[in-house]
């Protein structure tokens, strides 16, 4: 041990002596060491770390699925939820809950809330009990009983100022008083953010079941189930379970779970675990950027490495001295990694400072729509991670320059000076680290420039409207005040009167939902006069609720038929509008003006709708997906309490943010408004998780290029030095500038081209891991693979040519007597 501290204080002066390296290894060794513990710490708090629930392994969701109807883990009817609870032998508590949104009114103004009603419990199964207050009552499941509210704490700070006085008073939501039961712990959240809501709940409210949800099957598929398996129960043996449950309900009930004429619908109950479904989707794009990192911080330990092997080369006269005095080639190694741990130690200090700095930003930015955001903390298995990382990597960047001094004898080392010990392996060692530098570079370029040209191409696709110019905003009628069809048409009409008359407004109109955002309705249809094959899954198509003058607004292009007017009132024949996609399919070469479609099979209950026009395909899911089929109905025949307004303004929609929602509350003063923004700012939310991807892939690949270039420098400026006096004898026997110019940067270029072929393979091999987050583009897409070659040629060109100018312009003189 007194050896070690002994090791360790030498180390510590030497590193004070030379502080530029220091500054220069420790800078280095902290960009690599801070990016994959930031990317780390995101990684632990959405991946690794445990659901904050009591033994959440054991917590799954139970989902309703029609294969066959191309429905797939959708809601359970209310009923279902009472079966399993009856039926299932391998679960240990079941709960119900349903998304809600709400209108709180009064106190600072109205707001919308993103809500949940849940069964009871759903709090004892999480293993959940609320800060202040209590949990929600079994009596309180039933309809006419369900009047108490539990407040998430963050929504208690932000709306009431954390006042414990709270518990006990009224709250109006959507008109009806609930009291405030209870405050749940800080950082509970159930359910999470998933694809069809990105807003986390806010307050929790009793599920309120009717006598209907007890015994009808006709309902809607609306109440998610969330259980716990009892303890040794594995997720394949509830499965095995649910598969016997929906068998038996299927012949139970067949006339609720076939198809149309009783062909079979695909069926199936599925259980799938809870974490899984909370962070299977951004899984992916998190376990990329990590191996980004990985690569950018073996860069920085071949950079470091190359730094030691270098300062080696000084010191060699040192190192040769303590061997003649007795020094082991083992103490002199010790001696080495040492070094190197302390450098690695520093590297990884600063580093996580970086790494605390990179995690604030990105859950500042919410770059990315990323479940569980707000856990993202630095914890001690992060500081573990760092600290494993930083001795890790400081044995790594430690080892070859060691490993290069134990071979070099000491007389060796006196009688040649500073000729240099070992002084050709120390180049061929600092080529190989280089030529590993750059082929891990371009594997990072080659991933920067496929994510890049994916973007570009994604920014490029034609959303099938025009959004320049167009604020959009939502309204949520409270169904207490506008249960009536006609009390919510009269509003929005009066709405789109008002809005009509703002100084700036082109046009106006509303959708049921807006392209590009979630939510929306696809369901199975018919058309008349076609027969049904049970042996096919029926087609399914996106439907919309859309006013008057909707399709001018967006700007979507009408391909045959008519817009909807004024005719289509309630009382007219039903009309619809449908896509060209749709057209296309299924109206081959005949016009579709006039034929009859309807949503669901058959026999359906739906009105059979008349085709009235044909518009141009919309992207409604995201601009990557394909667009699908389309349908349109009015909003005067399918009223509608939510609905999307759309408004075209002549100059920038920013100018008019705050006259549209005046003109809301001017109708109904307790009516909020949400998601008030631009299309343009909707089409970027769009492809916001790829626009960050891209953009830390491509920083960590623009690091690493600084790395390996920076590499090249040295290893050329090294070489130049040690080959001074070969270079004053070529010169003095006759060799020109460009001579010498050619010698060095035909050395610069062996090591690129080195690096990029073993690049180019690793780079064929891994890009398949992107294929998931490519659009338009191949992993192997040939443009960047032909591209980033050359651009990173074209750099290690310029790197070897500073070092091979100064060789160029060399006294013959002055370098015959080098030493």
């Amino acid at each position: 041990m007194d050896t070690f501290f002994q090791d360790l204080r030498y180390g510590w002066r030497l590193l004070a002596r030379n502080p530029g390296f220091t500054l220069v290894a420790v800078l280095t060794l902290a960009l690599g060491i801070g990016a994959i513990s930031a990317i780390f710490t995101v990684v632990n708090g959405i991946l690794l770390r445990d659901l904050p629930y009591q033994d959440p392994d054991r917590v799954v969701l139970v989902w309703d699925n029609f294969s066959r109807l191309q429905m797939e883990q959708i809601p359970s009817l209310a009923v279902e939820y009472f079966d399993y609870r009856e039926q299932s032998r391998v679960f240990s508590e079941l709960a119900a809950y349903r998304r809600r949104n709400l209108n709180l009114s009064g106190g600072s103004g109205p707001e919308r809330i993103a809500a949940a009603a849940v069964s009871a419990s759903l709090f004892p199964l999480l293993g959940v009990r609320p800060a202040v207050g209590r949990a929600l009552l079994p009596e309180e499941d039933q309809a006419g009983r369900d009047d108490a509210v539990v407040l998430s704490d963050g929504f208690w700070r932000r709306r009431f100022g954390g006042d414990p006085g709270l518990v006990g008073q009224k709250l109006v939501l959507d008109d009806k008083p609930y009291t405030v039961a209870g405050i749940m712990p800080r950082g509970f959240q159930f359910p999470y953010a998933s694809s069809s809501a990105v807003d986390p709940v806010d307050l929790w409210i009793p599920i309120g079941f009717t006598p209907e949800d007890h015994a009808s099957r006709t309902g809607a598929y609306n109440t998610s189930v969330v259980a716990r398996l009892k303890p040794g129960v594995t997720v394949a043996q509830a499965q095995r379970e649910m598969d016997v449950i929906g068998q038996r309900l299927e012949m139970q009930y067949p006339q609720h779970y076939r198809g149309p004429r009783g062909t079979p619908a695909g069926w199936r109950i599925t259980v799938a675990p809870l974490s899984e479904q909370i962070t299977g989707r951004v899984r992916p794009a998190l376990l990329v950027l990590l191996g980004a990192v990985g690569l950018l911080l073996l860069i920085a330990c071949a950079n470091v490495a190359n730094l030691l092997l270098a300062r080696a080369t000084a010191r060699q006269r040192e190192i040769a001295i303590r061997e003649a005095l007795g020094a082991g080639r083992g103490r002199l190694l010790r001696q080495f990694l040492t070094e190197s741990l302390l450098l690695g130690v520093l590297g990884g200090a600063l580093g996580l400072l970086f790494a605390a700095w990179g995690v604030d930003l990105l859950v500042t930015l919410h770059a990315v729509d990323m479940p569980r955001l707000t856990e993202i903390t630095m914890d001690r298995r992060v500081l573990l991670f760092t600290t494993a990382l930083s001795l890790l990597t400081g044995v790594i960047f430690g080892l070859l320059p060691a490993a290069n001094r134990s071979h070099a004898g000491a007389n060796l080392a006196l009688r040649e000076g500073r000729g240099a010990a070992g002084g050709f392996r120390r180049v061929h060692a600092r080529g190989l680290l280089v030529v590993s530098e750059i082929a891990l570079s371009l594997v990072l370029l080659i991933g920067a420039g496929l994510l890049t040209r994916s973007f570009l191409r994604l920014a490029q696709v034609d959303a099938g409207f025009d959004p320049s110019n167009l604020l959009t905003l939502r309204i949520d009628l409270a169904q207490s005040r506008y249960s009536q069809p006609r009390k919510s048409t009269a509003f929005y009409q009066k709405l789109l009167e008002r809005l009509a008359v703002v100084p700036g407004v082109q046009s106006a109109s509303l959708v049921s939902t807006l392209p590009l955002t979630r939510g929306g309705m696809d369901a199975p249809f018919s058309i008349e006069g076609r027969p049904y094959d049970p042996n096919r899954r029926p087609p399914v198509v996106s439907y919309r609720v859309a006013g008057g003058d909707y399709f001018q607004t967006m700007r979507i292009p009408l391909v045959a038929g008519r817009m909807f007017t004024e005719r289509d009132s309630a009382d007219a024949p039903r009309a619809a509008i449908i896509s060209s996609s749709l057209a296309r399919s299924f109206f081959p070469g005949e016009d579709p003006i006039g034929k009859r479609i309807k949503l669901g099979g058959p026999n359906s209950p739906r009105p059979w709708l008349t085709i009235a026009g044909v518009v141009g395909d919309v992207k409604l899911r995201s601009l990557d997906s394909d667009p699908g089929m389309q349908l349109y109905v009015p909003l005067q025949q399918e009223p509608s309490s939510g609905m999307a307004a759309v408004v075209r303004m002549a100059t920038r929609p920013s100018a008019l943010k705050s006259a549209v929602p005046a003109e809301v509350l001017a109708i109904d003063r307790e009516q909020p408004v949400t998601r008030l923004q631009t299309m343009d700012e909707v089409l970027a939310g769009s492809v916001a998780d790829r626009r960050f991807q891209t953009l830390l892939v491509g920083l960590f690949a623009g690091v690493g290029l600084l790395l390996a270039a920076t590499g090249i420098y040295g290893v050329m400026a090294y070489s130049v030095t040690q080959r001074t006096q070969e270079i004053g004898i070529r010169m003095a026997l006759g060799a020109q500038p460009l001579d010498v110019l050619r010698l060095v940067i035909r050395e610069a270029l062996l090591l690129a081209t080195l690096g990029v072929s073993a690049g180019l393979a690793a780079a064929f091999g891994l890009t398949r891991f992107l294929c998931s987050l490519l659009y338009g583009i191949g992993a192997t897409d040939p443009v960047t693979f032909a591209a980033v070659p050359l651009v990173l040629a074209a750099v290690a060109l310029l790197a070897g040519y500073i070092p091979a100018r100064r060789a160029a312009r060399l006294d013959p003189m002055v370098a015959l007597r080098h030493e």
